[in-house]
């Protein structure tokens, strides 16, 4: 599993679980340019040295977007120009009817500002699929990642590529998104990450040896090196410290947990681990409100599309 970052990791550490680390084969990249810049507006992250790329921008989309209308829920669809109501979108051709298919777009995209947004790429000589997921703690306990890994599957099967041979060439990157330790969350959502982690425990039970390090990850708070972290956050932001049937969920890792129990290849999981929370440039629904300040801005993640041109 590969976790990137850009910004220096002794003044912005990862915060990450013992439990998750001791579980995951880790490899830490540091990216030499900044990925969010206004000034480098065509610079994309290449995925796994793919063709596909993932690309940033603030409060707008990119030109040649397509682009859902996000509202929390399991919904996927396939990528079109009316912006439906979704909280993810896909593409799927054959590379000879890649350009027919993209109808001179050039990305998939979606806006957030403390939600995951999860890019899905599966990349070969005659067939190409990608896939763009925006997952709060609702629609992730709803299925929203199951639901696209599911069309995602159908899509394969139906020019003849296995689940199996799918799951073993998919990439899968987590964009930034709010870190457990700045993420207190209610009883409710504890509920739902728990019954979530059962469902999907129960669908893929060879892959029980993860619901552990799934479960951990529901209350970063328990961890004994994050406790602290966890509670200067609170005292920042004038909280107390005591707080009855809260917890501290990590989106972020929780999401690729479910990702290597459904079969996806955990050397093939990227996470863009920057917290939207005090980051330089992001922007933090969570902090907006804490602070008082414009909660209205959002970043975009655009999936971009491999050169239709050769």
């Amino acid at each position: 599993m590969r976790l990137v970052s850009h910004l220096n990791v002794q003044q912005n550490p990862f915060y990450i679980p013992d439990s998750f680390m001791s579980t995951f084969p880790i490899e830490t990249i540091s990216l030499d340019f900044d990925p969010f810049s206004t000034y480098l507006p065509n610079k994309s992250m290449s995925i796994f040295g793919l063709k596909t790329g993932i690309a940033y921008s603030l409060n707008e989309p990119l030109p040649k977007t397509f682009t859902v209308k996000s509202y929390h829920s399991n919904v996927i669809v396939k990528a079109s120009d009316s912006c439906p109501q979704a909280d993810a979108q896909y593409v799927a051709a054959s590379n000879p009817k890649l350009s027919q298919i993209l109808q001179g777009k050039k990305h998939l995209g979606l806006q957030t500002a403390d939600c995951l947004a999860v890019s899905f790429v599966f990349e070969e000589k005659e067939h190409y699929l990608g896939a763009l997921s925006h997952a709060g703690w609702r629609g992730f306990t709803s299925g929203i990642l199951q639901n696209t890994l599911e069309v995602l599957k159908q899509e394969a099967l139906a020019v003849g590529i296995s689940s199996e041979h799918l799951l073993s060439g998919l990439k899968v990157h987590i964009s930034p998104a709010i870190f457990g330790v700045s993420y207190e969350a209610g009883e409710d959502t504890q509920k739902a990450l728990q019954k979530h982690g059962e469902i999907l425990f129960l669908k893929y039970p060879k892959m029980n040896y993860y619901s552990e390090c799934y479960q951990s990850l529901i209350d970063i708070y328990q961890d004994a090196k994050l406790s602290s972290v966890v509670e200067n956050h609170l005292l920042q932001n004038q909280q107390s410290c005591y707080l009855p049937h809260k917890i501290f969920p990590d989106l972020q890792l929780l999401a690729a947990v479910e990702f290597v129990a459904s079969g996806v290849l955990h050397e093939n999981i990227e996470i863009l681990r920057e917290n939207t929370y005090n980051h330089p440039t992001l922007f933090s629904f969570r902090e907006a409100t804490h602070k008082k300040t414009n909660r209205s801005l959002r970043q975009w993640t655009h999936l971009c599309f491999p050169s239709t041109e050769d």
